[in-house]
Protein backbone atom coordinates (compact mmCIF):
# COMPACT_ATOMS: atom_id res chain seq x y z
CA UNK A 1 0.00 0.00 0.00
CA UNK A 2 1.59 3.89 -0.62
CA UNK A 3 1.07 5.81 2.21
CA UNK A 4 1.41 9.13 2.18
CA UNK A 5 1.37 11.66 6.18
CA UNK A 6 0.30 15.22 5.57
CA UNK A 7 2.08 17.53 8.47
CA UNK A 8 -0.21 20.47 9.11
CA UNK A 9 -3.66 20.50 8.72
CA UNK A 10 -4.93 23.96 7.84
CA UNK A 11 -6.05 25.41 5.03
CA UNK A 12 -3.63 24.16 2.97
CA UNK A 13 -3.51 20.47 4.38
CA UNK A 14 -6.98 20.64 3.91
CA UNK A 15 -6.46 20.90 0.02
CA UNK A 16 -3.55 18.03 0.14
CA UNK A 17 -6.28 15.82 1.95
CA UNK A 18 -8.75 16.30 -0.52
CA UNK A 19 -6.74 16.10 -3.73
CA UNK A 20 -5.04 12.94 -1.89
CA UNK A 21 -8.11 11.55 -1.49
CA UNK A 22 -9.21 11.39 -5.26
CA UNK A 23 -6.10 10.18 -6.29
CA UNK A 24 -5.74 6.94 -7.46
CA UNK A 25 -2.00 5.87 -6.48
CA UNK A 26 -2.59 6.80 -2.56
CA UNK A 27 -4.01 4.25 -0.90
CA UNK A 28 -3.33 5.04 2.76
CA UNK A 29 -3.75 9.11 4.14
CA UNK A 30 -2.47 9.92 7.39
CA UNK A 31 -3.06 13.51 8.67
CA UNK A 32 -1.24 15.08 11.91
CA UNK A 33 -1.35 17.90 13.66
CA UNK A 34 -1.21 19.57 16.56
CA UNK A 35 -4.61 20.96 16.95
CA UNK A 36 -7.91 18.29 17.83
CA UNK A 37 -10.33 20.68 16.58
CA UNK A 38 -10.07 21.50 12.76
CA UNK A 39 -7.68 18.41 11.43
CA UNK A 40 -9.97 15.91 12.28
CA UNK A 41 -13.25 17.57 10.14
CA UNK A 42 -10.88 18.31 7.30
CA UNK A 43 -9.79 14.80 7.43
CA UNK A 44 -13.62 13.42 7.61
CA UNK A 45 -14.89 16.03 5.04
CA UNK A 46 -12.18 14.64 2.18
CA UNK A 47 -12.92 11.12 3.43
CA UNK A 48 -16.52 11.64 2.76
CA UNK A 49 -16.38 13.68 -0.46
CA UNK A 50 -13.94 11.37 -2.27
CA UNK A 51 -16.85 8.35 -2.48
CA UNK A 52 -18.05 10.16 -5.16
CA UNK A 53 -15.71 9.89 -7.45
CA UNK A 54 -15.41 6.71 -6.36
CA UNK A 55 -12.86 6.42 -4.01
CA UNK A 56 -12.46 4.34 -0.53
CA UNK A 57 -9.07 4.67 0.81
CA UNK A 58 -7.64 4.38 4.18
CA UNK A 59 -7.99 7.49 5.80
CA UNK A 60 -6.23 8.22 9.93
CA UNK A 61 -5.33 11.04 12.09
CA UNK A 62 -2.93 11.49 14.81
CA UNK A 63 -2.73 14.41 17.21
CA UNK A 64 1.02 15.13 17.61
CA UNK A 65 3.32 18.51 18.10
CA UNK A 66 6.05 18.91 15.86
CA UNK A 67 8.27 19.96 18.85
CA UNK A 68 7.60 16.80 20.34
CA UNK A 69 10.33 15.23 18.16
CA UNK A 70 10.83 11.79 20.04
CA UNK A 71 7.15 11.41 19.62
CA UNK A 72 7.08 12.35 16.04
CA UNK A 73 9.81 9.85 14.96
CA UNK A 74 8.02 6.89 16.82
CA UNK A 75 4.92 7.92 15.39
CA UNK A 76 6.49 7.97 12.07
CA UNK A 77 8.59 4.82 12.42
CA UNK A 78 5.00 3.13 13.29
CA UNK A 79 3.58 4.34 10.32
CA UNK A 80 6.09 4.23 7.65
CA UNK A 81 4.86 6.99 4.81
CA UNK A 82 6.50 6.95 1.42
CA UNK A 83 6.37 10.38 1.66
CA UNK A 84 5.27 12.92 3.93
CA UNK A 85 3.68 16.53 2.87
CA UNK A 86 4.94 19.27 5.02
CA UNK A 87 2.32 21.96 5.08
CA UNK A 88 2.57 23.03 8.70
CA UNK A 89 4.25 26.94 9.54
CA UNK A 90 4.50 28.81 12.47
CA UNK A 91 1.57 31.39 11.31
CA UNK A 92 1.12 32.07 8.00
CA UNK A 93 2.13 35.84 6.45
CA UNK A 94 -0.95 35.51 4.30
CA UNK A 95 -2.38 36.64 7.47
CA UNK A 96 -0.58 39.80 7.36
CA UNK A 97 -1.58 40.21 3.73
CA UNK A 98 -5.23 40.63 4.82
CA UNK A 99 -4.75 42.71 8.05
CA UNK A 100 -5.88 46.38 8.53
CA UNK A 101 -2.26 47.71 8.15
CA UNK A 102 -2.25 51.79 6.52
CA UNK A 103 -0.04 51.39 3.19
CA UNK A 104 3.07 53.12 3.87
CA UNK A 105 3.20 50.55 6.68
CA UNK A 106 2.23 48.13 4.15
CA UNK A 107 4.86 49.23 1.60
CA UNK A 108 7.50 49.06 4.27
CA UNK A 109 7.25 45.63 5.16
CA UNK A 110 7.16 44.62 1.66
CA UNK A 111 10.80 45.80 0.93
CA UNK A 112 11.87 43.20 3.76
CA UNK A 113 10.62 40.91 0.97
CA UNK A 114 9.16 37.46 2.19
CA UNK A 115 12.41 36.53 3.51
CA UNK A 116 11.36 38.66 7.02
CA UNK A 117 8.56 35.42 7.48
CA UNK A 118 11.18 32.67 7.47
CA UNK A 119 11.98 31.66 11.03
CA UNK A 120 8.17 30.86 10.81
CA UNK A 121 8.62 28.45 8.05
CA UNK A 122 12.05 26.91 8.88
CA UNK A 123 11.54 26.16 12.56
CA UNK A 124 8.38 23.07 11.63
CA UNK A 125 10.21 22.08 8.70
CA UNK A 126 13.47 22.10 11.05
CA UNK A 127 11.40 19.80 13.77
CA UNK A 128 10.38 17.44 11.16
CA UNK A 129 13.68 16.98 9.36
CA UNK A 130 14.78 16.13 12.86
CA UNK A 131 11.98 13.54 13.88
CA UNK A 132 12.52 11.82 10.23
CA UNK A 133 16.39 11.25 10.98
CA UNK A 134 15.78 9.96 14.54
CA UNK A 135 12.99 7.63 13.40
CA UNK A 136 15.57 5.35 10.88
CA UNK A 137 12.66 5.32 8.01
CA UNK A 138 13.69 6.00 4.31
CA UNK A 139 10.92 8.41 3.31
CA UNK A 140 10.57 11.58 0.80
CA UNK A 141 9.32 15.06 2.98
CA UNK A 142 8.04 17.67 0.45
CA UNK A 143 8.45 20.74 2.18
CA UNK A 144 5.72 23.91 0.96
CA UNK A 145 7.01 26.15 3.36
CA UNK A 146 9.26 28.53 1.29
CA UNK A 147 11.12 25.44 0.20
CA UNK A 148 13.42 27.57 -2.02
CA UNK A 149 15.45 28.82 0.76
CA UNK A 150 14.45 26.20 3.68
CA UNK A 151 15.62 23.08 1.86
CA UNK A 152 18.80 24.57 1.13
CA UNK A 153 19.27 25.50 4.61
CA UNK A 154 18.05 22.06 6.12
CA UNK A 155 20.46 20.04 4.23
CA UNK A 156 23.05 22.11 4.98
CA UNK A 157 22.57 21.55 8.54
CA UNK A 158 21.35 18.23 8.67
CA UNK A 159 23.09 16.81 5.64
CA UNK A 160 19.36 15.05 4.43
CA UNK A 161 16.22 17.03 4.34
CA UNK A 162 13.27 17.54 1.46
CA UNK A 163 13.22 15.67 -1.65
CA UNK A 164 11.62 18.50 -2.83
CA UNK A 165 9.26 21.43 -2.82
CA UNK A 166 5.88 22.74 -4.16
CA UNK A 167 4.55 25.65 -6.23
CA UNK A 168 7.10 28.59 -7.08
CA UNK A 169 8.43 27.84 -10.34
CA UNK A 170 6.13 25.06 -10.91
CA UNK A 171 3.52 27.04 -10.66
CA UNK A 172 5.37 29.78 -13.05
CA UNK A 173 5.65 26.88 -16.14
CA UNK A 174 2.03 25.59 -15.86
CA UNK A 175 1.11 29.22 -16.08
CA UNK A 176 3.56 29.44 -19.03
CA UNK A 177 2.25 25.98 -20.53
CA UNK A 178 -1.38 27.18 -20.29
CA UNK A 179 -1.04 30.24 -21.99
CA UNK A 180 1.07 28.37 -24.73
CA UNK A 181 -1.72 26.31 -25.22
CA UNK A 182 -4.26 29.21 -26.12
CA UNK A 183 -1.84 31.62 -27.77
CA UNK A 184 -1.04 28.93 -30.35
CA UNK A 185 -3.41 26.35 -30.51
CA UNK A 186 -1.22 23.56 -29.98
CA UNK A 187 -2.10 20.52 -27.18
CA UNK A 188 0.35 20.39 -24.63
CA UNK A 189 1.62 17.34 -26.12
CA UNK A 190 3.27 20.03 -28.26
CA UNK A 191 5.06 22.60 -26.11
CA UNK A 192 8.05 22.43 -24.13
CA UNK A 193 8.22 24.62 -20.97
CA UNK A 194 11.37 24.86 -19.54
CA UNK A 195 12.30 27.75 -16.82
CA UNK A 196 14.86 28.29 -13.99
CA UNK A 197 13.61 30.53 -11.38
CA UNK A 198 12.92 31.08 -7.75
CA UNK A 199 10.03 31.78 -5.43
CA UNK A 200 9.85 35.43 -6.36
CA UNK A 201 9.56 35.24 -9.76
CA UNK A 202 5.98 34.34 -9.00
CA UNK A 203 5.52 37.45 -7.25
CA UNK A 204 7.77 39.63 -9.05
CA UNK A 205 7.91 38.60 -12.63
CA UNK A 206 10.70 38.37 -14.84
CA UNK A 207 12.96 41.27 -13.36
CA UNK A 208 13.83 38.16 -11.10
CA UNK A 209 17.22 36.28 -12.21
CA UNK A 210 15.64 33.15 -14.38
CA UNK A 211 16.48 31.13 -17.52
CA UNK A 212 13.43 30.75 -19.82
CA UNK A 213 12.61 28.57 -23.37
CA UNK A 214 9.94 27.95 -25.00
CA UNK A 215 9.59 25.53 -27.56
CA UNK A 216 6.65 24.62 -29.35
CA UNK A 217 6.43 21.46 -31.99
CA UNK A 218 10.07 21.32 -32.41
CA UNK A 219 10.38 25.40 -32.87
CA UNK A 220 12.22 27.45 -30.03
CA UNK A 221 9.63 30.32 -29.86
CA UNK A 222 11.19 32.03 -26.42
CA UNK A 223 11.79 35.63 -28.37
CA UNK A 224 8.25 35.89 -29.31
CA UNK A 225 6.86 35.71 -26.19
CA UNK A 226 6.89 37.95 -22.91
CA UNK A 227 7.59 36.08 -19.67
CA UNK A 228 6.78 39.20 -18.04
CA UNK A 229 3.79 40.13 -19.53
CA UNK A 230 2.48 36.16 -18.94
CA UNK A 231 3.22 36.26 -15.44
CA UNK A 232 1.79 39.55 -14.45
CA UNK A 233 -0.96 39.77 -17.10
CA UNK A 234 -2.24 36.50 -18.73
CA UNK A 235 -5.32 35.71 -18.50
CA UNK A 236 -5.33 39.02 -16.51
CA UNK A 237 -3.82 40.66 -13.61
CA UNK A 238 -3.24 38.28 -10.33
CA UNK A 239 -2.70 39.90 -6.90
CA UNK A 240 -0.69 36.68 -5.62
CA UNK A 241 -0.55 38.35 -1.94
CA UNK A 242 -4.80 38.05 -1.72
CA UNK A 243 -5.82 35.93 -4.12
CA UNK A 244 -6.54 32.22 -2.73
CA UNK A 245 -3.39 29.69 -3.85
CA UNK A 246 -3.56 27.13 -1.78
CA UNK A 247 -5.21 24.68 -3.96
CA UNK A 248 -3.17 26.12 -6.40
CA UNK A 249 -0.21 24.93 -4.50
CA UNK A 250 -1.29 21.81 -2.96
CA UNK A 251 -2.30 20.66 -6.57
CA UNK A 252 1.70 20.96 -6.96
CA UNK A 253 2.75 19.40 -3.54
CA UNK A 254 0.42 16.17 -4.55
CA UNK A 255 1.89 15.91 -8.32
CA UNK A 256 5.62 15.68 -6.23
CA UNK A 257 4.76 13.58 -3.68
CA UNK A 258 2.90 10.77 -6.23
CA UNK A 259 5.64 11.14 -8.67
CA UNK A 260 7.99 10.19 -6.20
CA UNK A 261 6.14 7.16 -4.60
CA UNK A 262 5.22 5.78 -8.08
CA UNK A 263 7.48 3.84 -10.31
CA UNK A 264 6.45 5.86 -13.61
CA UNK A 265 8.98 9.11 -14.71
CA UNK A 266 7.40 12.55 -14.88
CA UNK A 267 8.66 15.26 -16.87
CA UNK A 268 8.15 18.58 -14.51
CA UNK A 269 9.56 21.34 -12.98
CA UNK A 270 10.56 20.51 -8.97
CA UNK A 271 11.13 23.46 -7.11
CA UNK A 272 14.51 22.79 -4.65
CA UNK A 273 14.99 18.89 -5.66
CA UNK A 274 17.53 17.68 -3.04
CA UNK A 275 18.39 20.74 -1.41
CA UNK A 276 19.14 22.75 -4.37
CA UNK A 277 18.27 26.53 -4.87
CA UNK A 278 14.98 27.70 -6.51
CA UNK A 279 13.50 25.27 -9.21
CA UNK A 280 14.05 23.49 -12.17
CA UNK A 281 12.90 21.80 -15.12
CA UNK A 282 13.47 17.87 -13.98
CA UNK A 283 12.16 14.65 -14.41
CA UNK A 284 10.63 12.46 -11.20
CA UNK A 285 9.82 9.70 -10.36
CA UNK A 286 10.88 5.98 -8.60
CA UNK A 287 12.18 7.79 -5.73
CA UNK A 288 14.66 9.87 -8.41
CA UNK A 289 14.60 13.44 -9.16
CA UNK A 290 16.94 14.05 -11.81
CA UNK A 291 17.33 17.67 -13.32
CA UNK A 292 16.08 18.62 -16.95
CA UNK A 293 18.51 21.34 -18.12
CA UNK A 294 17.86 23.13 -21.76
CA UNK A 295 21.04 22.55 -23.98
CA UNK A 296 23.68 25.43 -23.21
CA UNK A 297 22.24 25.61 -19.68
CA UNK A 298 24.92 23.61 -17.42
CA UNK A 299 23.97 22.59 -13.74
CA UNK A 300 26.55 25.09 -12.33
CA UNK A 301 24.78 27.99 -14.32
CA UNK A 302 21.60 27.11 -13.35
CA UNK A 303 22.56 26.92 -9.65
CA UNK A 304 24.10 30.41 -9.35
CA UNK A 305 21.33 31.48 -11.62
CA UNK A 306 19.03 30.38 -8.72
CA UNK A 307 21.45 31.54 -5.89
CA UNK A 308 21.25 35.19 -7.37
CA UNK A 309 17.34 35.01 -7.56
CA UNK A 310 16.90 34.80 -3.64
CA UNK A 311 18.48 38.05 -3.22
CA UNK A 312 14.96 39.15 -4.18
CA UNK A 313 13.34 37.49 -1.46
CA UNK A 314 15.85 39.33 0.82
CA UNK A 315 18.57 35.87 1.26
CA UNK A 316 22.12 36.74 0.35
CA UNK A 317 23.47 33.33 1.45
CA UNK A 318 23.11 30.54 2.90
CA UNK A 319 26.32 29.43 4.70
CA UNK A 320 27.32 26.02 5.19
CA UNK A 321 25.88 24.74 8.82
CA UNK A 322 22.54 26.56 7.38
CA UNK A 323 22.81 30.06 8.61
CA UNK A 324 20.60 31.92 6.09
CA UNK A 325 22.03 36.02 6.05
CA UNK A 326 19.88 38.11 4.94
CA UNK A 327 20.97 40.94 2.39
CA UNK A 328 21.64 44.12 3.15
CA UNK A 329 19.07 46.18 1.73
CA UNK A 330 16.78 43.87 3.61
CA UNK A 331 18.41 43.96 6.92
CA UNK A 332 17.94 47.95 6.44
CA UNK A 333 14.21 47.64 5.56
CA UNK A 334 13.50 45.07 8.59
CA UNK A 335 15.26 47.96 10.27
CA UNK A 336 13.20 50.65 9.05
CA UNK A 337 9.96 48.76 10.77
CA UNK A 338 11.47 47.69 13.92
CA UNK A 339 12.65 44.44 12.84
CA UNK A 340 16.29 43.87 13.11
CA UNK A 341 17.70 40.76 12.41
CA UNK A 342 21.08 39.92 9.90
CA UNK A 343 20.37 36.43 9.92
CA UNK A 344 18.17 33.30 10.96
CA UNK A 345 20.28 30.40 12.46
CA UNK A 346 19.44 27.20 13.85
CA UNK A 347 20.99 27.50 17.14
CA UNK A 348 18.19 30.76 17.89
CA UNK A 349 15.56 29.59 15.82
CA UNK A 350 12.98 28.86 18.33
CA UNK A 351 13.80 32.22 19.45
CA UNK A 352 13.92 34.19 16.23
CA UNK A 353 10.22 32.67 15.73
CA UNK A 354 9.18 33.51 19.03
CA UNK A 355 10.43 37.74 18.87
CA UNK A 356 8.90 37.39 14.79
CA UNK A 357 5.64 36.46 16.36
CA UNK A 358 5.75 39.34 19.13
CA UNK A 359 6.51 41.61 16.29
CA UNK A 360 3.57 40.40 14.27
CA UNK A 361 1.05 40.56 16.88
CA UNK A 362 2.44 44.55 17.96
CA UNK A 363 1.79 45.37 14.14
CA UNK A 364 -1.36 44.66 14.01
CA UNK A 365 -2.76 45.26 17.18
Amino acid sequence: MSTILVSGIGVFGGWVLEFLARTPAVDRIVAVDRAARVGPSRLTMAMVGSVFQGCTKRFEYHQVDLAETDGVARLLAQIRPDAIVHTATIQSPRRFMNANIDDARRAAIRRATFGLWLPWHLLPAALLTEAVGRSGIDTNVINVAFPDVVNVALWKRFGFGPRAGAGNVEVCAAWVLRYAMEATGVPADGIEVSLVGSHALLAKGAEVPHHFRLTVEGRDVTAEHDLDRILRTWPEPTDWGRADVFSLFAASAVKNAVALTGETMLDSHVTAPDGLPGGYPARIGDGEIRLRLPEGLDRREAIAINEEAARWDGVDRIESDGTIVYTEAAQGAMADIGYGCEAVTFDDLEASAERLLGFYERLTA
